[in-house]
C-alpha cells in the first residue's frame, strides 16, 4: 500500500520542461520559471471580486446622458412633504367627504329598501298568522257551542215527535260565567261577519239570482271551500264544523231516547248553501213586473206552498239529505215585521227570521212554507240572509 503513495510524490515533486502533471490539470511551465507547486496550479485562475464584475458590466451597457435641468426644477427633498404635485403627475380626485355622502347615502338607499320589504313581509306573516287564529277560533266555537251549550236532547225529541226544533242566540247566547260570555261576543262578532260576508258576495257578483222566485229579490249561492273560502271564511267554518259535530251527537241521542225510526246521519256528507234577500232588488224586480202604484208595495207578492227540503215528498228515496239546519243572518233590529222565516204545515208553527235562530228540520218529512222577506228602507234592514247545511 506504500508504493503509490510515494510514486505520487514523486511525481508531483519533478520539474521537467513541458508539462506538470495535476490531478486537476495540466499547464505548461517554463523551463528557469517559477516552481510549480499545487498550491499554485490550484490558484492560477482566480475569481473577480463584485467591484470588478460592475466594472465589466458597465464597460459593455451603452452610455447614457442626464439631463440635469430635469433634476434641477424638482424641489428639494425636505419641501416633498409641502409642494403639490407637478402637473403631470396630478390626479383628479373626489373630496373625502362628497365620497362619504355618496357612500352613506347609497347604503341608506339599500337599508331604506330592505326594511321596507322586511316590513311587509312581517306584515303579510302577521296578517296570515292571525286569519289562522281566527279560523281556528271560530270553528272551535261551532264545536264547542254543539258540544256544551245547544240542548241536543230537547232537539232530538222535537225532530222525533214534530220534525223540526227551533232554537235562539246559537251562537251568541250569553251563558252563566264570564268565559261564555266572552264566547258570546265571540259568536255575535261571527254572526255580524257572516252576513257582511253574505253582503259582499252579492256585491261581487258571487251569488246567483233565485229565479223560481223572481219577484221576491233573492239570491242564493252554493259553499264549496277550497279556493272560495277567501269569499266567506265564517259561513265556511261554519258549515264545516256544525257537519261534524252536530251528527254524531243526534245520532246518540237518538238511541238515547229510543227513535229508532229516524235515520241515521254521516257527519261526513254535507251540503251547504246561502240564500240572501235584498230588498232593493226586489223592489226594482216589481216595478217592472206589477203596476206602477203597486211597485213599491209588499202585498204583490204570492203566497208560497208547503213543501218539503227533498222536494216531493214520495220521491225522497234519490235525496239522501235528512235533516236541515238553517241559521238565520240579519241584523238585531230585524223583527216579525220585516218578514222571512217559516210556516210549519203540521201544526202551523210560524218561525220568524230571528239574528242567530237555528231551525232543524228533518229534510224528507217535515213540510213547512218560506215566508217572504220584506225588510225595510231603514239602515240595516234592507238585506237578511241564511245559511243552510
Amino acid at each position: 500500500m506504500m508504493i503509490p503513495t510515494l510514486l505520487l510524490a514523486a511525481c508531483t515533486a519533478t520539474n521537467v520542461e513541458g508539462f506538470a502533471y495535476s490531478p486537476l490539470s495540466l499547464r505548461p511551465i517554463v523551463a528557469g520559471g517559477p516552481e510549480a507547486t499545487s498550491t499554485s496550479i490550484h490558484m492560477g485562475k482566480r475569481k473577480p471580486s463584485m467591484k470588478e464584475r460592475r466594472r465589466q458590466r458597465a464597460k459593455k451597457l451603452p452610455s447614457a446622458t442626464v439631463d440635469r435641468g430635469i433634476l434641477n426644477e424638482l424641489p428639494s427633498v425636505d419641501t416633498w412633504e409641502k409642494t403639490d404635485a407637478s402637473v403631470g403627475s396630478k390626479r383628479e380626485s373626489i373630496p373625502t367627504s362628497e365620497v362619504a355622502e355618496e357612500d352613506n347615502a347609497a347604503i341608506t338607499d339599500e337599508e331604506t329598501s330592505i326594511d321596507e320589504e322586511t316590513e311587509e313581509t312581517f306584515a303579510k306573516a302577521s296578517s296570515l298568522v292571525q286569519a289562522q287564529r281566527k279560523s281556528v277560533d271560530c270553528l272551535t266555537h261551532v264545536r264547542k257551542r254543539v258540544e256544551e251549550s245547544f240542548p241536543i236532547n230537547e232537539a232530538a225529541k222535537g225532530l222525533a215527535e214534530k220534525g223540526y226544533f227551533v232554537y235562539d242566540g246559537f251562537l251568541s247566547k250569553a251563558v252563566d260565567g264570564d268565559s261564555e260570555n266572552e264566547d258570546a261576543a265571540l259568536g255575535d262578532e261571527m254572526v255580524s261577519e257572516m252576513l257582511s260576508e253574505s253582503s259582499s258576495m252579492l256585491a261581487n257578483d258571487k251569488m246567483q239570482r233565485d229565479i223560481t222566485r223572481i219577484a221576491d229579490g233573492e239570491f242564493v249561492a252554493q259553499i264549496v271551500g277550497g279556493e272560495n273560502y277567501v269569499l266567506c271564511p265564517r259561513i265556511t267554518e261554519y258549515v264545516v264544523s256544525i257537519t261534524r259535530h252536530l251528527p254524531p251527537l243526534l245520532n246518540k241521542e237518538y238511541d238515547v231516547i229510543g227513535a229508532g225510526d229516524l235515520p241515521k246521519l254521516d257527519s261526513a256528507a254535507s251540503m251547504g248553501s246561502l240564500r240572501l234577500y235584498d230588498r232593493k232588488t226586489k223592489l226594482g224586480t216589481l216595478s217592472f213586473l206589477a203596476n206602477p202604484e203597486d211597485a213599491a208595495s209588499d202585498d204583490s207578492v204570492s203566497e208560497r206552498p208547503f213543501g218539503v227540503v227533498c222536494g216531493d215528498s214520495d220521491g225522497t228515496e234519490n235525496d239522501s239529505r235528512r235533516l236541515t239546519a238553517m241559521l238565520y243572518l240579519s241584523s238585531k233590529e230585524w223583527d216579525s215585521s220585516n218578514g222571512g222565516g217559516l210556516t210549519m204545515e203540521t201544526d202551523g208553527q210560524k218561525v220568524e227570521a230571528i239574528r242567530d235562530r237555528i231551525v232543524l228540520l228533518r229534510s224528507d218529512v217535515c213540510s213547512h212554507r218560506h215566508e217572504p222577506w220584506l225588510g225595510s228602507d231603514d239602515s240595516g234592514l234592507d238585506q237578511a240572509s241564511c245559511a243552510i247545511v
